[in-house]
């Protein structure tokens, strides 16, 4: 039943084929006499490649569909048995060839079919079209099959019209990382941690597409703490904002013009790949961006109007400027024009990456679900991933239960508690998500109380149905150990699920510096853009909260957090410099955490 869920965004175009496939290689095993019909298997192939290759793509195109081509050869090394010398030889042989070739080419044709069930079930290929057409009908594609359009109030026209003269400034001078930089700022507005553009370029279009979204540097950066202040932090010594008074920890009272808390309400934190679904989040970013924003020479503001203003800079152009207000050290206000030194991508990445990733691994060595002690009572797991192997990745997908994991954290934990394990830190940070059975089977452990956690349901033609009903059962065997999750904005997909999940069982304790990225529909919908340069993952399926209503765990148009922290830690300057400074030899969220649990 669940198979529904998937087929009515699936391109049926290739079930015909893969059916053709498997009827051609029962047909040939019942006709054998007639060899010039070995043809039509390979003349099959050739046409499916004519009519679905990727331009510029033969990888792509190769993994989508491989199987289907060995099935084509395949389905033809029974010709070998009608040849004179042959024919009258190694009878027995040859019908076991005969039905090794039969069963293969249908189990390649039916794997042809399910399998994008399961991640790609709605890819669409453009790559043989230009910048501009590819892009405009990538937004139709979602306008069509992206889950959550209307939970998040997405107007994908309007976006459409909003980017589109970027996209054509790329088109008409040939600018790869334009494009890469407007597809990045098209996916931003969706708040999604599934929906994300990623271009397929050469180094130097890699990092000028990094640059064009990361502005200018104006020799600072500037982070806003928990106490309502914005601070400067990595300045630049010895340059003109230093040599005026601008230092580390000096606070900041405007930028470009603006009091310094409107514009960083008005900034965007658009970068590459980055997903902020949650505004609190993204708010704690949005000072490193500010720092890179000049005063546009045309008083427009926006992506827009920065990225073509960025992407018109040249060796020989003049160089913006930024006009910061500040305290200085005799409590004085003061303005400062500076021209920016150079690309802002250095300033702003030393900046902002520590807290985005702020995890030093002091256990290389370790493995997802893998465990340690790391004192005499708690013990610490690794969980950067919510998947197993694909046999079982897969099962669990239709089942939501995954018993190789079961056994896993059963022999894991058991060993830690025999050690004298009465706590537990389990580090989702990170944790790119995958299969949503692994967290019901983690929180089984944990609870003594059966509950229900989540629905997946269709909503084909308009009309809702559920489909099934995720419960988790109550084995309970670990429920006296103290747990404590650790999150943050990049622990996504079923890495959310997890924190939802556990944040249900009575003995488990949510921390992090951000909450997690609050992003759970199931994935599916890819776009390959022009030359295959380019493509757009989306989400096509919908889960629902046990009521029915109301999806699970993702954000609505209101962005406000799904999945809240027991426990904050405080955003100071103190922790962030001290992020800073020890960022290759210690994990100080770990240690905060570690010392939570003495205390508690």
């Amino acid at each position: 039943m669940l198979l529904i869920n998937r087929i009515f965004c699936n391109n049926p175009v290739i079930w015909i084929f893969s059916l053709l496939m498997i009827g051609l290689s029962i047909l040939l095993q019942k006709i054998q006499n007639k060899r010039w019909l070995y043809i039509f298997p390979p003349a099959l192939a050739l046409i499916q490649i004519l009519f679905f290759n990727f331009k510029n793509g033969f990888w792509i195109t190769w993994y989508f569909y491989k199987i289907f081509y060995i099935a084509a050869i395949v389905a033809v090394l029974p010709v070998l048995t009608t040849l004179p010398f042959l024919k009258n030889r190694f009878q027995k042989a040859k019908k076991i060839l005969c039905a090794l070739v039969t069963t293969f080419c249908i189990l390649a044709g039916v794997h042809t079919i399910v399998m994008p069930f399961v991640w790609d079930c709605a890819m669409r290929n453009h790559t043989h079209q230009n910048y501009v057409v590819s892009f405009i009908s990538t937004t139709r594609d979602m306008e069509k099959y992206y889950s959550l359009k209307d939970w998040k109030k997405i107007d994908i026209p309007a976006l459409r019209e909003k980017l589109l003269p970027v996209i054509q400034k790329a088109q008409d001078t040939n600018d790869l990382a334009l494009f890469g930089a407007a597809m990045t700022a098209y996916t931003y507005y969706f708040y999604d941690g599934h929906v994300t553009s990623n271009l397929i370029s050469s180094e130097e279009d890699w990092i000028r597409c990094l640059q064009l979204l990361s502005g200018h540097d104006y020799g600072l950066s500037m982070l806003r703490f928990d106490d309502g202040k914005t601070l400067a932090v990595n300045v630049e010594e010895n340059s003109v904002a230093w040599q005026n008074g601008i230092r580390e920890k000096i606070v900041i009272t405007s930028w470009n013009g603006l009091p310094i808390d409107d514009a960083i309400e008005e900034t965007e934190f658009i970068y590459y790949r980055e997903t902020l679904p949650v505004k609190e989040t993204e708010n704690m970013f949005k000072p490193v961006m500010l720092a890179t924003k000049g005063m546009n020479k045309n008083g427009q503001k926006g992506i827009v109007a920065d990225l073509l203003e960025n992407a018109a800079i040249t060796q020989d152009s003049e160089r913006p400027h930024a006009l910061v207000g500040f305290i200085d050290q005799d409590g004085n206000e003061q303005q400062l024009e500076l021209e920016a030194i150079g690309p802002g991508l250095d300033r702003f990445e030393k900046t902002y990456i520590l807290l985005y990733w702020s995890r030093y691994n002091p256990f290389p060595d370790l493995k997802n679900l893998e465990t340690v002690m790391i004192n005499e009572d708690t013990a610490y797991m690794l969980r950067y991933s919510e998947q197993s192997d694909i046999f079982n990745d897969v099962l669990s997908y239709f089942t939501s239960k995954s018993p190789g994991t079961r056994k896993k954290l059963i022999k894991e934990l058991t060993a830690r508690k025999n050690e004298g394990m009465k706590k537990l830190i389990i580090d989702a940070r990170s944790n790119m998500g995958g299969f949503w059975a692994l967290g019901a089977e983690t929180a089984s452990l944990f609870t003594t109380k059966a509950f229900e956690i989540a629905k997946r349901g269709t909503e084909v033609g308009g009309k809702k149905k559920m489909l099934q009903t995720v419960g988790i059962p109550a084995d309970g065997r670990f429920s006296d150990i103290q747990v404590l999750l650790l999150v943050d904005n990049d622990c996504v997909s079923a890495g959310d699920s997890l924190v939802k999940i556990l944040s249900q069982c009575p003995n488990v304790t949510v921390m992090g510096l951000t909450p997690s990225n609050c992003s759970c529909q199931e994935t599916g919908g890819i776009s390959y853009l022009s030359d295959s340069l380019c493509n757009v993952v989306y989400p096509v399926n919908w889960l629902y909260e046990v009521d029915d209503n109301i999806r699970y765990i993702d954000t609505d148009e209101t962005r406000e957090c799904t999945l809240p922290l027991d426990v904050k830690i405080p955003f100071t300057y103190e922790l962030v410099r001290s992020l800073y400074d020890n960022y290759e030899t210690r994990d100080i969220i770990l240690e905060y955490a570690v010392e939570y649990l003495k205390n508690n």
